[in-house]
């Protein structure tokens, strides 16, 4: 079978594959109860990249996850869309790309071929991913969990009501509001380990990604409507001409009439970014257009545009997924500590860059068995502490 196995991923890397063999292979993967032909094909492809015959081709991997894929999929449906029982599989497909060149490229699809790490490898439980967790502190300062919250009316405050309508969302609802009347503020916050949706009260939408918060009036008066970011959040703006809106974080301010946008001022990163979808924004008084972005540093308060931003890995953690375009180790560890709620350590330097798509409900384990595949970097886990080392 091993004979065979290599000829089948060759005749796969290599663009030759008959429609026999395609099938072959899949029954091949259908059968691996035991795992032992994924360990086989993944031995293949690592000797198989150390010699360097296999050419990138991200057009193809795209090509290969869906045909691997078409028998649970009856119709071609994107790849970052495709899911099985709430939980992703990942196929021979991954394999390839996981290991493909030392640029640590991968991409995470359906079958699982990986195995998370055990409690045995671990020496201790698996770290989760995070849920739908968030504090709501009120103008007087009562802070209400919004975790454990049922979900109905929560408070009132003047004329405006506050719901949770459903799990992971919170609504306001605004009556009558004297233009002239001081507004009181209300404060969302998310903790490591949370996310959180806020329909504001003039309608606009905001989730609020992992240790974030946002603070706003709970009724919109004046000229403008304005509120102010720690963190990171995806806005869509409801349209309003005669009063802007203005979000404000760390020596930025986004001015916009009616968009969608992402915003990310994290006090641990080293720079203010937002990035537009749709519409029209002025940071700090500079227009952006659509697939834009915007980046100011926080030293310098030196503002830079980057014309032409991959939007959809941008806001990929508002959709479930964690997408990353290159990124080092040390951010991508960022990522990985707001999530899941843990500090990381270095035991040396260490250089690695990061491509693919990570599920955002998988376990701590999965993620880092991931990472591990490109033998650039290691990890060990003890008290909700990554130890990392090259």
């Amino acid at each position: 079978m091993h004979d065979r196995l290599s000829y089948l991923i060759n005749q796969v890397l290599h663009h030759s594959a008959t429609e026999a063999e395609w099938k072959e292979l899949s029954d091949l993967l259908d059968a691996d109860g035991d795992g032992l032909v994924s360990t086989r094909i993944e031995a293949l492809l690592k000797q198989d990249i150390k010699a360097g015959d296999i050419p990138y081709d991200h057009q193809h991997w795209d090509e290969v996850a869906s045909r691997i894929l078409a028998a649970d999929k009856p119709a071609q449906t994107p790849l970052k869309a495709i899911r099985g029982n709430g939980r992703w599989r990942w196929g021979v497909a991954a394999c390839i790309a996981l290991l493909l060149l030392s640029a640590s490229t991968w991409y995470i699809l359906q079958r699982k071929i990986i195995a998370p790490i055990t409690r045995t490898e671990q020496e201790q439980p698996d770290v989760p991913a995070g849920t739908n967790r968030a504090s709501l502190i009120l103008a007087d300062g009562t802070e209400i969990p919004l975790d454990s919250s049922i979900n109905n009316s929560l408070a009132q405050q003047g004329n405006t009501v506050i719901s949770k309508p459903g799990n992971g969302r919170l609504a306001y609802q605004s009556g009558s509001v004297l233009s002239h009347e001081i507004p009181s503020y209300n404060t969302l916050r998310t903790p490591k380990g949370g996310q959180f949706q806020v329909q504001l009260p003039d309608g606009s939408n905001v989730w609020l990604n992992a240790s974030s918060s946002l603070r706003y009036p709970v009724a919109f008066t004046g000229n403008t409507r304005t509120v102010e970011l720690n963190g990171e959040a995806y806005f869509e703006i409801a349209p309003d001409a005669a009063q802007p809106f203005i979000v404000k974080a760390a020596h930025t301010d986004v001015q916009v009439l009616g968009t969608a946008f992402n915003m990310m001022a994290y006090d641990d990163e080293t720079s203010v970014k937002t990035t537009l979808l749709t519409g029209a924004v002025k940071v700090n008084n500079r227009r952006l257009y659509p697939g834009q972005g915007a980046s100011i540093d926080r030293q310098s308060g030196q503002l830079s545009v980057q014309e032409h931003v991959n939007t959809e890995a941008v806001i990929a953690w508002k959709n479930g997924l964690m997408q990353l375009e290159g990124e080092d180790i040390h951010v991508v560890m960022r990522l990985i500590a707001r999530w899941y709620d843990v500090t990381v350590v270095y035991n040396a330097p260490v250089n690695a860059h990061f491509r693919g798509i990570i599920p955002r409900n998988v376990p701590l384990s999965q993620v880092l068995k991931m990472l591990e595949m490109t033998d650039e970097v290691h990890f060990s886990v003890k008290d909700k502490q990554i130890i990392v080392s090259p």
